[in-house]
Parts: C-alpha cells; sequence; structure tokens
C-alpha cells in the first residue's frame, strides 16, 4: 500500500481509502459452510448460495479460472460501492487514472457515497461529463478471495450466474491497461456462458430459458438504442464546421429525442426501459461506459464459431491473439480478417 501511495502521489489518498474499505470487506467475510451450518440464512438465501455454488463448480468445467472468489459472504458489511466515470463533453475522450496491476483504468470505484460524489463534482466544476451509478458485485482479479455481497442474493437467477461467470472471466484472462477489452470479453462471456447454463440446468424450451431470451431480445434492443446514439454523438462532434457550443446544442437535441426513440423500439417489457431513458442522467460518461463493457460484440462472436462455440478454445485463442498486443480489439480484427470471416 506505502508504495502504491509513493507512485500515485496525489492520488496516494485514494488508494489508501480504498485499501481501508477493501480490509474492512475483507474482514467481514464469513465462510458460507458455516453459515449453512448457524441457521441465520433464509431458504431463499440457501437458495442463492447453491446457484453461485453451482455456477462457479459449471464455469470451472468450461475452462473459466475455478478461483476461492464467492465461497464466504460479507454478512453485515453495509456498503454501497459506487462507480465514477468521466468524459470530455464534445468528444468521447475519457479521464483515466493509472494504478499498479490493472494500468489504466477509466473509472474509479468508492466504498463511501460522499467520496464519490465530491469526486463527481470536482470533476463536473472542470467541465466534465460526470456518471456516478452503483455497482452490485466487486472483483480484486483474483488477488483476494472475494466475498459474496448480501445485495448479490437477492438478485434474478440469471443475473447471477451471469455476474459469476462474467467475474470468473476476469480471473481467467486480464490483459493490463485495456479496460474496455477486458469488460467487453468478460460481458461476452459471463452473458454466452449463462444462457447455456441455464439451458443445461432447465432445457432449451424451458419458461427460465424462454424468459431469458425474451429478456435478451429487449437488452439487445436497448443495446443498439444506445449505440445509434454513440454514433449520432460521434458524427456531430467530429464535424469540423461546428464550435463546441454548437456541439453541445447539438447533443442536447439528440438526448431529448432519445427517450422518443426508446418508446417506438417495440420492447417486449418497455417500461424500465422508458423510465430509464426520461430519468436516467445522460451524457458522454454514460456512454463511453456502456461501451467499455459493450466494444465489438461480433469480433468475440466470429472468433467463437471459429472454435465451433467450444469457450475453452475460444479463451485460448484469444489469449494468443492478445499476447503482448498493444492493441486487443486491432489484433483480434486482424485476426478474424486474415481468416476471412468479416
Amino acid at each position: 500500500m506505502l508504495l502504491c501511495v509513493a507512485l500515485l502521489g496525489c492520488q496516494g489518498c485514494y488508494v489508501l481509502r480504498s485499501g481501508w474499505y477493501q480490509a474492512e470487506l475483507l474482514l467481514a467475510r464469513e465462510p458460507v459452510s458455516e453459515l449453512r451450518d448457524n441457521g441465520t440464512l433464509t431458504e431463499h438465501d440457501l437458495a442463492q448460495l447453491d446457484l453461485i455454488a453451482d455456477t462457479k463448480r459449471w464455469g470451472g468445467e468450461i475452462g473459466l479460472a475455478a478461483t476461492e472468489n464467492y465461497e464466504t459472504l460479507a454478512v453485515d458489511w453495509k456498503r454501497t460501492i459506487w462507480n465514477l466515470t468521466a468524459c470530455d463533453p464534445v468528444s468521447f475522450t475519457p479521464t483515466t487514472w493509472w494504478f499498479p496491476i490493472v494500468g489504466r483504468v477509466p473509472y474509479l470505484g468508492f466504498f463511501v457515497e460522499e467520496d464519490a460524489r465530491k469526486r463527481a463534482q470536482k470533476l463536473q466544476k472542470s467541465g466534465q461529463d460526470v456518471y456516478l451509478r452503483t455497482a452490485g458485485a466487486y472483483s480484486t482479479l483474483g488477488y483476494f478471495r472475494d466475498p459474496i455481497l448480501p445485495g448479490m442474493l437477492e438478485w434474478s437467477e440469471a443475473n447471477l450466474v451471469d455476474t459469476v461467470l462474467h467475474e470468473m472471466t476476469h480471473a481467467t484472462l486480464w490483459v493490463a491497461g485495456s479496460v474496455d477489452f477486458n469488460e467487453s470479453l468478460a460481458s461476452f462471456v459471463g452473458e454466452t456462458a449463462a444462457l447455456r447454463y441455464l439451458v443445461e440446468r432447465y432445457g432449451a424450451h424451458s419458461e427460465p430459458v424462454l424468459q431469458e431470451l425474451q429478456a435478451r431480445e429487449d437488452w439487445a434492443a436497448w443495446r443498439s438504442l444506445q449505440r445509434a446514439l454513440l454514433g449520432k454523438l460521434e458524427a456531430l462532434y467530429a464535424n469540423p464546421t461546428l464550435n463546441d457550443d454548437e456541439k453541445l446544442q447539438g447533443k442536447q437535441r439528440i438526448f431529448e429525442q432519445f427517450p422518443e426513440d426508446v418508446v417506438v423500439a417495440g420492447f417486449h417489457q418497455p417500461q424500465r426501459y422508458i423510465d430509464a431513458a426520461r430519468n436516467g442522467v445522460w451524457n458522454n460518461a454514460r456512454l463511453m461506459q456502456f461501451q467499455t463493457y459493450n466494444e465489438q460484440p461480433q469480433l468475440f462472436q466470429n472468433i467463437l464459431d471459429m472454435e465451433s462455440g467450444d469457450l475453452v478454445r475460444f479463451l485460448d485463442r484469444v489469449n494468443e491473439i492478445t499476447d503482448s498486443a498493444d492493441d486487443p480489439f486491432a489484433a483480434m480484427a486482424a485476426f478474424v480478417q486474415d481468416s476471412g470471416t468479416l
């Protein structure tokens, strides 16, 4: 920790505070095996813990790193985790921070809302777009035995399975300094593997699987709308005939139109998406974070198809392609193009 402070200078206070709360979280861990025996958990909680354990077992079978994460529960840990991103208001140039081990990242995590809001206000005063949200899960990428957070036990089955497999992917393959790649890879693997898990558990034509497929259709439509929003804004910001004030005015008009686009999109369950479009914070920082977790999924799909859908071979291939690559997405695109898949 002291080494990190020395390396980071003014970032040292942030590192120290984060380290303190990380230690607090780790000290709150209680082994799931002991909690099962002392009678403090509900039947629902126990069922969710069974689901996590089974997902971890299954994830190990398909080639994900079988870490000791999620074998403890932070029973009395009451904090909320906050995630903060910032971005230039007339381009998608993110604010980034550098840390040992993980490299440069386009977000900060906080364990205290006041700390998060103070940093957000400071970034806003400097003229940046800021997006602050809560995060339901937390990962140290396998460096510590990450516990299950109490709120995770309230999640849907599909969401919980997806998250466990997402975090296992991080522990399996992490490219230092390329957060967009790491998060997009984990999102792709988590979603792909979670659906396979549900199919194996319930059957391809079961109600849980059919419900999940319907939810995924809505989620795919929501992503498409955000990608379209990104495209409109990128075109606006790239227009050399406009000054910054004109770009900001155009940006406002585009965001004002977005809720109307959502209303007519034809979702199966539209209200949650309409509410998000009308009431949520919409700016460059939010869209940049969306892109971080959803960049170029077709590239991943192309390589998975080349490996006949085998996730173990897929991860091995991605690791091989991105090893020592300055830009892992560019390396993947070149590989796919050379293979004649594009």
